[in-house]
């Protein structure tokens, strides 16, 4: 009988193992929509910002916001379906060794409205990108991606270390090659704004003194373009006896999130609408619930929350031909449900 016990759990022993085993190195969130395959729609990046986790055996991961830096180390366990990644309680919808989908626990939404992550494994595979011939390093230099880039061995606070000094605040424009030995070639300033040239180039000396893991594509090293902005700042405390330097990257190369942030005071306009409109509709005040809703589409048009209510309210009260309308913006803006309304109730 221990015999057969030990043969019953072989498998399930084999399988949380090659789990394991496949999670080991580093993933990029390269999607992410609900799980019933609606676009993430909102002012909030969309679900489009740039996640970075780096496994290791030893239980914990190297988890950034940045694509060429490190972030920071936190602990992660397996938990059969779930993993634990910090404070963050991941459902694993999928894995192989290559590609994974992670969902949120989120108690009291629809398992539909759920967002699903997609992560890819990399360096792996054969990565799109773009080559061109560049005639000074004799060889092709590949575009980076948001799968295929460079990775620094130092972290984002070395690079400010090798900065010495006051920054200059503004901006600055540039590109620059880490070859296949992991060197950087050809720092260009593509445009600069309040930002001296001097410190220009002291910024691009500061990514050549670190030591760099080049790209790879096919498992091989490659030469890789960045294209990036860097935002610098100095801010003075304490009377001006003390200040603190400040650098943040934009990777331009990133996919760019398609609706812009909401000013603060519309952001809270529409709050307010919104919440006003559901106060109206619980004391049966449809017109009126309505009309607050077409106040809060109109100062936040991307507002899925009024659209769906809206269109609810308008279907239960026969106005069909509004509901319509509401679902047809809804299914613009990649909403499933809305487009399965359209199909049933719009003909």
């Amino acid at each position: 009988m221990k015999y057969l016990i030990l043969l019953l759990l072989a498998p399930m022993i084999s399988f949380g193992q090659s789990r394991d085993a496949m999670l080991q190195g580093t993933w990029i969130k390269t999607k992410a929509e609900m799980k019933d395959g609606s676009r993430i729609v909102d002012h909030n990046g969309c679900g489009m910002d740039f996640v970075k986790y780096s496994f290791t055996p030893d239980g914990f991961a190297n988890m950034s916001n940045e694509v060429l830096f490190d972030g920071f180390k936190i602990k992660y366990q397996l938990l059969g379906d779930s993993l634990v990644a910090g404070g963050t309680v991941y459902n694993i919808i999928a894995m192989s060794k290559d590609t994974m989908k992670l969902s949120f626990f989120a108690p009291g939404v629809e398992d539909g409205q759920l967002p699903v992550y997609s992560f890819v494994k990399v360096p792996g595979g054969n990565p799109h990108a773009t080559a061109t011939f560049d005639a000074a390093l004799k060889d092709s230099v590949y575009q980076a991606n948001n799968v295929l880039f460079p990775l620094s061995k130092g972290t984002f606070s070395n690079l400010m270390a090798v900065m010495p000094g006051k920054y200059d605040k503004g901006t600055i424009k540039a590109s620059f090659v880490v070859d296949k030995k992991g060197r950087v070639k050809n720092f260009t300033i593509i445009q600069l704004d309040s930002v001296s040239k001097s410190f220009a180039k002291e910024v691009g000396n500061a990514f050549g003194d670190l030591a760099w893991i080049p790209a790879q594509k096919n498992n091989l090293p490659i030469n890789s373009i960045i294209q990036l902005t860097i935002k610098t700042g100095y801010k003075t405390y304490s009377g001006n006896n003390y200040g603190m330097n400040s650098l943040a990257i934009a990777y331009d190369f990133l996919p760019k999130a398609p609706y812009p942030p909401l000013d603060p005071d519309e952001a809270a306009t529409a709050q307010q609408y919104f919440k006003t409109a559901i106060s109206q509709l619980n004391a049966g005040n449809n017109d009126k619930a309505v009309e607050l809703l077409g106040k809060c589409i109109e100062v936040d048009n991307i507002n899925l929350n009024a659209y769906t209510l809206r269109a609810m309210i308008n279907a239960r009260t026969g106005k069909t031909k509004e509901a319509c309308k509401d679902w047809t913006a809804l299914a613009g803006l990649g909403q499933v449900s809305a487009a399965k309304n359209l199909a049933k109730y719009c003909k």
